[in-house]
């Protein structure tokens, strides 16, 4: 069986539904394993670079099931249609905004996985009244990822706020890492964010 990394692992866990696109796809692993243990029933893999995409082909012909692929810039190759789920990762949190803002309502729910720049992603659900339901942090390879399922459909939720959410499985040792990275920068300048984002996360301890 192919073996996701904790990351994708959570991932999947948060999927539901009989459709799944998966934006930014690479190596195909993510909707191939979907596929492959009924969680979903039809995917869409779709990757601006046409070399990545073709390792997600080759990986679906290889273990023998069916995936769209497509190439193209975040959910354009859609054209329009509906998925159950859609996980957008491997890349930062200004390029999920700006794949958000260009084709919206594609999904019943989202999936995102920012690099960079979370908290960019959750002022632009908040502005867009679109609900996180789960906000986690994952730690894989030794770098902390946030991953948040949206609920497009429901009303954001005022106490959610932008720089931290549940944390579960690994929020402990991010909240410490965090903390310790913004202490260090305010000792020797001022920054007002990071200032609201330190009294957010001493208070979530």
């Amino acid at each position: 069986m192919i073996k996701l990394d904790k990351r994708l692992s959570f991932c999947l866990s948060l999927i539901e539904g009989e459709t799944l696109c998966d934006v930014g796809t690479d190596h195909g692993k993510l909707p191939v394993v979907a596929l492959l243990s009924g969680k979903v029933k039809s995917a869409v893999a779709i990757d601006i670079s046409a070399k990545s995409l073709k390792k997600a082909e080759l990986l679906a012909e290889e273990w023998g099931v069916s995936l769209s692929c497509r190439v193209g810039d975040g959910l354009k190759p859609l054209c329009g249609e509906k998925t159950d789920a859609c996980v957008i990762a491997g890349m930062g949190g200004r390029e999920i905004v700006k794949i958000l803002s260009e084709t919206p309502s594609a999904a019943k729910s989202y999936i995102l996985v920012p690099h960079t720049d979370a908290p960019i992603v959750r002022a632009f659900l908040k502005e867009n009244n679109m609900r996180i339901v789960r906000d986690a942090i994952v730690k894989d390879a030794e770098k902390f990822y946030p991953i948040l399922k949206v609920d497009p459909a429901l009303p954001w939720n005022e106490a959610h706020n932008l720089y931290f959410g549940d944390g579960t499985p690994d929020g402990e040792a991010y909240k410490k890492m965090r903390l310790e990275k913004i202490e260090r920068i305010l000792s020797v300048r001022e920054d007002a964010a990071l200032k609201e984002e330190k009294e957010i996360l001493e208070c979530e301890k």
